[in-house]
């Protein structure tokens, strides 16, 4: 279910204006898009916009964006301001989605059950090169997070980003020859390079012939 905020306009700008919204609870926003080319600039009630801001999946949680004119626009979060002591949000703007038009997400990454993953239990270390996908797909079918199970991964396996279940109307922007998660081999458990094992044996050799030399004597 898609989060409800209130957009509504303001006239002044400027860091003085922008304080006084923050100080009665309210965040300036601006909201462009296809049809807002001209982008608004208004502000969003601070308890509200929350909610979607601090999830963990903000850049893909669609919101229903309330517009002065009492319109209603699927809208999502694409930059989120914060203070860098505080954390407090200062700014966001709010991107235009429309039905039947496909936009760009980086969707989140969510890797389930490392603990009991069957290559981990051996010694495995799961590893998770990506942490979002970059896809191009239409509002309805965009998902919040894509999950993966790991429990069955065994040591050595790897997850490309092409192995991973889609949406139907998704396009890949990511390589999909990407590894997503693997569980590599600890340096323990690797095995020797072919160049090490040529060493090796080159060494061995060399012994072997100086103990022959000495056994001679």
């Amino acid at each position: 279910m898609a989060a409800k905020i209130k957009f509504t306009k303001r006239g002044d700008t400027g860091k003085g204006t922008c304080r006084k919204l923050r100080a009665i609870g309210t965040v300036p926003a601006v909201f462009y898009g296809p049809e807002y080319k001209e982008s608004l600039v208004g502000q969003v009630d601070v308890k509200e916009l929350s909610h979607v801001a601090n999830s963990p999946n903000w850049e893909t949680n669609i919101i229903d964006l309330e517009i002065p004119d009492g319109k209603v626009e699927m809208a999502l979060l694409r930059n989120v301001q914060r203070h860098a002591i505080t954390q407090n949000i200062l700014h966001v703007d709010l991107y235009q989605l429309m039905k039947g038009h496909k936009v760009k997400v980086a969707v989140p990454v969510r890797v389930v059950n490392k603990d009991i993953s069957a290559g981990v239990k051996l010694g495995g270390v799961l590893e998770q090169p990506m942490r979002e996908i970059e896809i191009l797909v239409l509002p309805r079918e965009m998902p919040t997070e894509i999950v993966i199970d790991t429990a069955k991964m065994a040591m050595g396996d790897e997850i490309f980003v092409r192995d991973l279940e889609m949406p139907e109307s998704a396009e890949l922007i990511t390589q999909a020859d990407s590894i997503v998660v693997m569980v590599a081999r600890p340096r323990s458990m690797a095995e020797p390079a072919p160049e090490e094992l040529a060493s090796e044996a080159a060494e061995v050799e060399v012994v072997g012939k100086g103990k022959r030399k000495e056994d001679e004597e």
